[in-house]
Parts: C-alpha cells; sequence; structure tokens
C-alpha cells in the first residue's frame, strides 16, 4: 500500500467514525425523557431537607441572579461556572455582574475578572482539554466511559450515549459538579450537557440557544436537540418560544416564567453623576439611553437614529441620544449619525459591566431597545426595575395574554411611529407616569418575590412529580 492509499484509507475510517458519531447522536436526540418514575402519590409540602438547587449555563448572568436571589429566600442554590468553554465569553462571567468595568473590548473587560471576589455558592470547574484529547474519536473510549460513568454515578451508560459522551468528556467536571444536586437548571450551551446528566434538569432557553442551536444538523445541534426532548420541564421567559418548541416536538411540561429580576440589586437609583458627566460631554439636558448592541437587522437602530433626527429638527434641542459602542453595526450607525447631522446630539458609551450600566440606567430620562425582534431582554426589564420608561416595539395582544395586564412599554416598530411616541410622550408629567408604571409592572410580573415560586415548582416537580416546595 502506498502512502497516498494509506491516507486515503485513514481518511475514510475518520469520516465513517465521524457518521458513526452522529449517527448516535441523532438517536439521543430522537428520543426523549425516559427515565423510570414509580407510581407513587406527592406527598406535599416541603421536603424533609432542602433541595438542593443546581444551574449550569451562565447566559448573561441569568443563573447567577436567579441563584442570588433564591438564596435572599432562603433557598439552597448554587451555580456551576465552567471556564474556557460554556461561560467564557465576557459577559457569562460572574465578575461581569459585580465588579465596575468600562473598556473598550473584551480582552480588555477579561483583565478585571481578578478583582472579583469568588462566593461560596458559585463552584469553578475547568473545561478539561485533555480529558477531550484523550476520549475523543476512539471506538474503544465507549467501555471506558461507561465503567467512569457507573463508578462515578453509580448509574448505567447506554452504548450510543458513551460513544457521544466521549466526543465531549472535557465537560467531565461539570457533571460530576452537577451530581451534587437534586435537580438541575441548564440554560444556553449547557443543555447540551442534558443526554449526559446525571440528576433530572429542567430547560430554561434565553435566545439562540433556542432559535438556532437546537436545530443544527451538527452534533453540537443534535445534542442540543437531545437535551430539550430529555428535559423534564421547559421554563419559558418569552412569549414567542411555544412555536420553536412545538417544532422540537417537546412532549414534557412547559410553563411561562417570566425572567426573574432581583429588584434589591436592580432598582430605583441616584445617578447624577454620570448625568452630570453628559451634561458636560453632550450640552445637553435630557437622555434617552438606548441599552442594545449596534445590531441593524435585529434590533432596529437605524430606525430610533432617523426618528430622533426627526424629533430634535422640530425643536427639543436639550435631548441627547446616548448609544452603546459595541456591535456589529457600530460604523454603520456612525455613518448614518453623519448623514443626519446627528453628530452633537449623540453620545457613544463604551462597553461596560452591569454596574456601570445600572448607573446609566438610572441617569437616563428614558430608555430605547430593539424595534425589529419580537420580546425583550434583560436590559430592558433593569431599566423598568429603575422605575424608567421604555421605548421599544410593543407586545402583540396574544403575548400579552401571558401577563395580568399589558407590559406599559412606549410601544413602536416604524420610523414614524418612534417619531410619533418621541414627540407626544417626552415631556416631564408622562415620563415620571410611564416610570412609575414601568417599575410597578416589573415588580408585579417579574420581581423574584413575585415569580421565584414558578421556577421552584418546576424543578421540585423535576424530581418529585407534583410536589411543591414551600415559598
Amino acid at each position: 500500500m502506498t502512502s497516498e492509499e494509506s491516507s486515503n484509507n485513514c481518511a475514510g475510517c475518520a469520516a465513517r467514525a465521524d457518521l458513526d458519531i452522529l449517527a448516535a447522536a441523532r438517536s439521543i436526540a430522537a428520543g426523549g425523557d425516559q427515565r423510570v418514575t414509580l407510581p407513587t402519590e406527592p406527598t406535599g409540602g416541603s421536603t424533609e431537607r432542602p433541595i438542593q438547587l443546581g444551574f449550569c449555563g451562565n447566559m448573561a448572568n441569568n443563573a447567577y441572579n436567579f441563584v442570588k436571589a433564591l438564596r435572599r429566600l432562603g433557598h439552597s442554590a448554587e451555580l456551576v461556572v465552567e471556564d474556557g468553554y460554556l461561560d467564557a465569553f465576557i459577559m457569562n462571567r460572574p465578575f461581569w455582574e459585580d465588579v465596575e468595568v468600562e473598556c473598550d473590548d473584551y480582552e480588555q473587560a477579561a483583565t478585571f475578572e481578578k478583582e472579583w471576589r469568588q462566593p461560596h455558592f458559585v463552584r469553578r470547574v475547568e473545561y478539561d482539554q485533555e480529558l477531550q484529547a484523550r476520549f475523543q474519536h476512539r471506538q474503544s473510549a465507549i467501555p471506558e466511559v461507561q465503567k467512569l460513568y457507573r463508578e462515578t454515578f453509580g448509574l448505567e451508560l447506554p452504548t450510543d450515549r458513551a460513544l457521544v459522551l466521549a466526543q465531549s468528556m472535557g465537560h467531565w467536571p461539570s457533571l460530576v459538579a452537577l451530581s451534587r444536586y437534586d435537580v438541575i437548571q441548564l440554560s444556553g450551551s449547557a443543555i447540551s450537557l442534558g443526554p449526559f446528566c446525571p440528576k433530572p434538569y429542567v430547560v430554561f432557553p434565553t435566545g439562540s440557544d433556542l432559535f438556532v442551536s437546537p436545530f443544527q444538523e451538527t452534533l453540537f445541534g443534535l445534542l442540543m436537540r437531545a437535551g430539550y426532548r430529555g428535559a423534564a420541564h421547559v421554563l419559558i421567559c418569552e412569549t414567542n418560544y411555544p412555536a420553536y418548541l412545538d417544532r422540537l416536538a417537546m412532549t414534557c411540561p412547559r410553563s411561562f416564567a417570566p425572567m426573574m429580576i432581583d429588584t434589591v440589586t436592580y432598582a430605583p437609583g441616584d445617578s447624577q453623576q454620570v448625568r452630570q458627566q453628559w451634561r458636560e460631554r453632550s450640552g445637553g439636558e435630557r437622555f434617552l439611553y438606548s441599552v442594545c448592541r449596534q445590531a441593524w437587522q435585529w434590533k432596529g437602530n437605524d430606525r430610533l437614529l432617523r426618528a430622533f433626527a426627526e424629533f430634535t429638527s422640530n425643536g427639543n434641542s436639550d435631548w441627547r441620544l446616548v448609544l452603546q459602542q459595541w456591535g456589529p453595526d457600530v460604523e454603520r450607525s456612525q455613518q448614518l449619525i453623519g448623514e443626519l447631522g446627528l453628530e452633537n446630539r449623540v453620545l457613544y458609551e463604551t462597553l461596560c459591566s452591569k454596574p456601570v450600566l445600572r448607573r446609566r440606567q438610572q441617569a437616563a430620562d428614558v430608555v430605547a431597545d430593539q424595534f425589529v425582534m419580537e420580546g425583550y431582554g434583560t436590559s430592558v426589564l433593569e431599566s423598568m426595575a429603575a422605575s424608567k420608561p421604555v421605548l421599544m416595539r410593543p407586545v402583540d395582544d396574544i403575548a400579552a395574554q401571558n401577563f395580568r395586564w399589558r407590559p406599559p412599554f412606549l410601544g413602536a416598530t416604524t420610523v414614524e411611529e418612534i417619531t410619533h411616541v418621541l414627540q407626544t410622550t417626552l415631556h416631564d408629567d408622562a415620563l415620571r407616569s410611564a416610570g412609575e408604571e414601568s417599575l410597578r409592572w416589573l415588580q408585579e410580573h417579574h420581581g423574584y418575590e413575585s415569580v421565584s415560586q414558578i421556577y421552584l415548582d418546576a424543578m421540585v416537580g423535576a424530581t418529585r412529580g407534583t410536589e411543591k416546595i414551600a415559598a
């Protein structure tokens, strides 16, 4: 056999091995929650010992904030953070929630992590590159993985799952860490750990982990799909999520669980220092703060710029627009600002961590978010918690049925609608009233004391049927 023939033969073997792995992953993704559940009746009431709640997948620090809020209510909750992979993105790092950072890029931001003091309820584990390299791409790894799984968790692992887990053994430290809890909430890429999770779990998607990932025909996409289908419960925080879950042929229970906001940390406050800085930099007196990244296709930043130009060309010269200087369309926005003659009426703020963002939200008269995508993110809710009116795409009639009363956004989608809202709403009495209504609605529908029971019921139900934990 020539060297070329040998090389081709090796390539063919590798290709067949990859197909075997994908076939195994596809069979797992086609399944569902196959755990044996005995026909015992729930005992009701609280558990004999505090249930141990684990959270993994710290998307935008949501899980970190959930854990802090639940612990404040007296529950035993911890966060597992995977360094080097699942939680590597800067905005998924817990320090981003606690340490004051203003920076030009993510690399500079990372240098501030050393200032963070890790709470005892956060467990950091490393993605294990050595384990990943040792096990992946080997059929012979199957019995090794099965033996390790049995010895560690006391559970048998089917052959197809062992083959696929061998391709993901870098996450083994995370799986071991999660085994200490009674039930786990998975979000983001961590949903892909679901097929191997040794404990019952619920899924809490927050965006592309539902819109995109589980529909990809890759190993990761198939594991995400399997993670959803193997969940004991899915918590839905956005009104447009059910359509995607229906496409995944979900059979487990699902509950509408409004994003839980820590209303102790996110609250009205005095931010006169930031406001004075804005005055000195711009010469303005009133400030419209856009909290979202510059991404025209998703956020409609260009619509806001055109509407603001129309608004300030008809008087209203004391208003300034404050933008975030991050996102793929920063240069496009800067070019449009020049074309509209807004150079002296627009301020750019650098990338910042959440403590700095909170002060900016508190300093604004009005907060603006997205005008294209349906739904809203945590920045909107955190702005409402600061008692600020929010200008953004309105919630439709069907979505509004999930709430006791409609979200009090200053609703607009088109340039003309945004302009109309700016011209008719931005005066003191209306803004004060709208801000107060924002805060009331937020506390009622997203405050942690109001919605935490939904999360607890789903997590406890994953382990004990319909049993609930005492509030």
